[in-house]
């Protein structure tokens, strides 16, 4: 038997969420959809850029404090 690990249990979790969305289509497709990242880094900036290319109809909302971002690559 296979332990259940947390990265096991997030697999299931996320699964679970993702397949409980398809039998509301209705309540999905009505609410128009609204997103919002925390942290303006490499991270949060790709999710944003790569939500908004997917669907452009999404509202995108990024959330940093700084104006300016450095990086180092």
């Amino acid at each position: 038997m296979q332990k259940f690990t947390r990265r096991n249990f997030l697999k299931v979790a996320g699964g679970a969420a993702a397949v409980s969305t398809l039998g509301f289509p209705a309540i999905v497709g009505a609410a128009s959809k609204k997103v919002v990242i925390v942290g303006g880094g490499v991270g949060g900036a790709t999710a944003a850029k790569y939500i908004r290319m997917a669907d452009s109809s999404i509202d995108v909302t990024l959330i940093e404090p700084n104006t300016e971002y450095y990086t180092c690559f």
